[in-house]
Formats: structure tokens, sequence, C-alpha cells
């Protein structure tokens, strides 16, 4: 049944961890139009097939790039079938279908687990692996019998795969995943095989670093205390800053409590050396437990490299993801987060290269609202900071890089949605003038101001709003009755086309290089893409060849009233790239 199908071949794995490199394989359901079979392969205590036994049953089905293939995330499943010996093909030309990412663009925010997708496209109930109310062991611990659950499943991922086309297709949106989603799992595949060179010895010496500047403003903060203080404990924080040293409090939690939350303690920062002591400790213990200590850990003893796992359907703008570490969270903007940098470094012979997508999202905004101040600036290679600040301000000489700065804070602030409450907040200064500094920049840029209402207006009468490839999002929450709800809702609306769209054409990017690479610099390699950069390896001889070819692709991967500017550099550490 297996080696002979002509149609897609669905398949089901269970495994046993959470990291697809690191899992063990307990057994494979697999399923086409002619049946459906489970074969287990590490159920204790058994009877279960041998890897040999396997690569003769369906190593030749598995491995047939014209085999279409049916998986709820073939990218963990090519890691875990390659782990056994097993070939599995990612081919971007390859019929295949990946059902959590035919859900992820039918819904983003939609549920995307086969439970769910059965449940909601073919109204059907899946069956629990065990009795519900039960004991739920280790997977290698569930008898073999299990599997005539998880063959039925896997029999109804075919339908399953043609309902979830059907909606896409309704939709115009098929071409999205045939031309943007599918060539990109394979790209995704490559860049976890491959991983980032990490120096865990840096990574040790920074720990010890901050541990012993730790020690110190702990003892600071307990003498200005006057007492001894958890300093982990918001209460007693929030005890000492408004009781012993009398600070005026800037809010409660939604329990009640007086906050001590960071943006709170960064008012009182002006006011007393507490508060911008405590803001440092927090920032050092948080460095030093998520990265300093934690990411040692991630290394992989056989290369010495760390390999996160990108999650294509990880957020509804469009953004990927990770795990195994999350790398999008490495911070880049405080100067001693981003020492962390320093600890991946290219390998032997090689160095690495930065590619980043210089004010993305402002561009895509130009774009999208065709305001003639904006796309003028990006097309005569301004800074668009400086002419909004020149413009609003009323500034013709030198320009303060204060009044730069705060027609920074505004050019994102109203890309994202910020009302002047907030604005006003972010900038210090009272509401009033943040208002006016609102109506300043809509009377200056009318024709943002007409894009974003349209945006709001298009998304409450169709009940969505969409990238420029097509990718949608839908917004429930523009009806509620909540008012909080439905304001948080249109600021989705605002922001999704904005930030989706430099998402998609990160992936574009993403796909254009990987082909550009594979025919032409085929030693150079993809490791990370991370907020709006790629970062790459290759061999030092090759840099400047790899970084033209990198900056022509991403610079070139799709036509925008404004251009595309790549800023490229190179190094032998990340943080040396830029």
């Amino acid at each position: 049944m297996i080696q002979g199908a002509s149609g897609a071949l669905a398949l089901l794995l269970l495994s046993e961890g959470d990291h697809p490199r690191r899992a063990a394989v307990i057994g494979i359901a697999l399923a086409s139009v002619g049946g459906a079979c489970y074969l287990p392969i590490a159920h204790e205590p058994g009877p279960n097939v041998t890897v040999d036994q396997l690569r003769a049953w369906i190593g030749g089905a598995l491995g047939d790039p014209s085999t279409p293939k049916i998986g709820v995330d073939l990218k963990s499943d090519a890691h875990l079938l390659e782990r056994m010996g097993l070939d599995f093909p990612l081919e971007p030309t390859a019929d295949n279908s990946d059902l959590r990412v035919l859900s992820f663009l039918c819904d983003p925010e939609r549920d995307h687990s086969l439970e769910a997708l059965a449940r909601d496209f073919l109204g059907r109930s899946l069956p629990p692996m065990v009795e519900p109310g039960a004991r739920r062991p280790k997977p290698s611990a569930w008898p073999v019998d299990v599997g005539r659950t998880l063959a039925r499943t896997a029999a109804l991922m075919i339908p399953l795969s043609a309902a979830l086309r059907a909606q896409l297709e309704s939709r115009d949106q098929w071409s999205l995943y045939e031309t943007l989603e599918r060539p990109l799992s394979p790209v995704l595949l490559e860049m976890e095989r491959v991983g980032i060179r990490v120096d865990a010895e840096a990574l040790c010496a920074m720990s010890r670093q901050a541990g012993e500047e730790i020690d110190r403003l702990r003892e600071e903060l307990v003498a200005m205390a006057g007492e001894p203080i958890n300093l982990e404990s918001g209460p007693q924080v929030a005890k000492v800053l408004f009781e012993t040293l009398g600070l005026k409090p800037r809010g409660r939690t939604p329990g009640g409590a007086l906050s001590t939350r960071q943006d709170v303690l960064e008012e009182l920062a002006a006011s007393h050396a507490f508060p911008e002591r405590l803001l440092a400790y927090r920032m050092l213990t948080k460095l030093r437990s998520t990265y300093f200590d934690a990411l040692p850990a991630e290394v992989d003893p056989r290369d010495g490299r760390v390999h996160t796992v990108f999650d294509q359907a990880g957020a509804a703008t469009g953004r990927l993801s990770s795990r195994h570490p999350n790398l999008q969270n490495i911070p880049m903007r405080a100067e001693r987060g981003r020492q962390i940098r320093k600890a991946f470094v290219a390998g032997p012979g090689a160095i690495l290269v930065g590619a980043d997508y210089s004010q993305i999202e402002l561009r895509v905004m130009a774009h999208l609202s065709g305001d003639p101040g904006l796309v003028a600036a990006f097309e005569s290679g301004e800074d668009v900071h400086e002419r909004t600040a020149r413009t609003i301000f009323g500034v013709r000489g030198p320009l303060d890089p204060g009044l730069r700065a705060r027609a920074k804070i505004v050019n994102f602030g109203i890309m994202y949605g910020m009302g002047a409450r907030s604005l006003a907040q972010q900038m210090g200064i009272p509401l009033a003038e943040a208002q006016a500094f609102i109506a300043d920049y809509f009377r200056v840029f009318g024709g943002v101001r007409a894009f974003l209402d349209r945006t709001i207006e298009e998304a409450r009468r169709q009940g969505w709003v969409a990238t420029l490839l097509g990718r949608r999002r839908y917004l429930p929450g523009l009806e509620s009755a909540h008012g909080g709800e439905r304001s948080a809702t249109e600021r989705a609306a605002i922001n999704t086309p904005i930030q989706g769209s430099a998402a998609d054409l990160m992936r574009l990017a993403m796909v254009r290089v990987a082909d550009a690479l594979k025919a032409r610099m085929p030693s150079a390699r993809l490791l990370l893409q991370v907020h709006d950069e790629l970062l790459l390896e290759c061999p030092t001889e090759e840099a400047a060849a790899v970084s033209d070819l990198v900056r022509t692709e991403m610079e070139g991967c799709f036509p925008l009233r404004v251009p595309l500017v790549v800023i490229v550099g190179r190094g032998p550490t990340w943080f040396d790239v830029h």
C-alpha cells in the first residue's frame, strides 16, 4: 500500500522529547488512499520494527520527492526521520502539505492542533490517546495498540489537507502557500541543521562578571532600604519605594497592589538612586539567567553549535519565532545586552555576514499610504526621522538631536496605532503636547492619516486585514463591546498590514537568498533570521561577494514605491557585524 501509492502520503510521528534534533521517534502512522498502518519503533516492551525494516518498507516512499507528503509539521518530521537514517527531502517544488502552516494561513490565531482542525473542517472528533482522566505516561510506555488510533488519525489528514486547501483557494490565498510558505520550509530546515557556533566559555565569563555586579548591587540596594529585602518580591520592593523612601506611586497591578514594573521604575529613577539601581539589578539577573547561564546548555556538544527551531506559524503578524533557544529575544538595544552577541562566533576560516533591512516597516507604511512626504523622503535617501522633526517642529537650521529622537517616537508610535496618552507617557510630556504632536504629524503627512482611517474602515467591513502578499489576520475584537479590547484590535488592524508585510518580505528574501546561495555561493550558509536581519556564515575570502549577493536579493525581493535598503556588515562575531 505504501510503496505503490500514487497519491499523497500522510504521516504522523509519535515522538518523545521537545527538540526535533534530540527527540526519539516511538512510532510512525502512515496513510494513503489505499489504507493506513502504524509502525511501532520504540514502544516498551514492544513489539517493534527495526530501522532496517523501516528503510525497506517505507524508505522509498518517504525519499521520493514526487510523492506528495502531508504532515502536521513536516520540518520537524524531516529532522526526526533523518536522525533515523531515513531520507525525507522537502523539495520546494514538491506538492507537500504542512497542515499547521496551512491552518496558519487560514487564520493565524486559530488552534492549529489536529483535534481542532478535524473538528472545525471535517466535523470529526479524534479519539483520545489515553482514556480521559487516566494518567498520561510517556509515549514510549503507551501500548502498541495506540497505533490503531494514530493510523485512523493519519487517514483523516488526507481530507483535512484538501479542506484547508479549498478554503485558501476560495480566498485566492493558495499561491501564498505555493510560492512563499512551502519554499520557506526547506530553507528553515537547513538553517536548523547548520546552527550557529557559540563560545560557551565567553558566556561563562559574562555570567561570572554579572554575578559579581549583582552581588554589589544587592548590597547597595539593601543599604539604601535600611533593612533586609527580597528584591524579587514586589510587595517588599513597593514598601521600600513608597513607604521607606516616600516616592510617589505610579499605578497599581490588576490585583490592586502598588506597581513596581519597569516603566514605573524608569519614571522613579529620575528622583532616587534606588529604582535606578533596581533596574540595573533586574536587567543583570535576567541576562544571567536567560542567556549567560542558559545558552551553554543548548550547545550541541557534537559540533559546538546552537540549533534553534524556527516556528513558521508562530506569530499572528507573520514574523518567525524560535525556541530551543529563543534567539528572537537576544537583546539588541541595551549595550550590556548586546554583549551577548560576542558569544555567537564564526567557525574556523569563516566570517559572519549580517544583512539588516533599514527601517523596513516605515518603508512599508510609505508604500501602503502613498504619502507624498514619506515617499519623497525615502526616494531621496533622507533621514526620515530628521525630515519628520524638521517638518513638524519647523526647524530649518541645525537640528537638536532631542527633536529627532522625539520625531522617531512619533513615527513609530503612529505606525503602531499609539494614542496621545501612550505617546505622552513614552516621551515624558504633557498629554496636550502629545495631542499637538499627533495633530501636526497628520497635518503634514495626510496620506498616513487617510491610510490608517481606510484600514480600520475596511477591517470593520470585512472582519480582517491583509498584508502586501495577501496574508490575512481576522479581527473579531473590532465588534467587542469592551472599549479596551476594541482599541487594542484597532491597533492590531493598523499594525498588521505594516509589520505583517515586512515579515512577508523577509520570508520572500530568505527564499531568494537561499536559492541564490545554492546556485552561486554554495559554501555560504544562512544561520539566523532575527527581527529585520539575516545572519550568514561564509569562508572569509568570499565575504565581499556574499555581501553583494545578499544585498541584491534582499533589496530586489519585491517592488515598492520606495527603495528597500539593506545595511550589510561582517565580522568574527555577531556583535562585530553591526
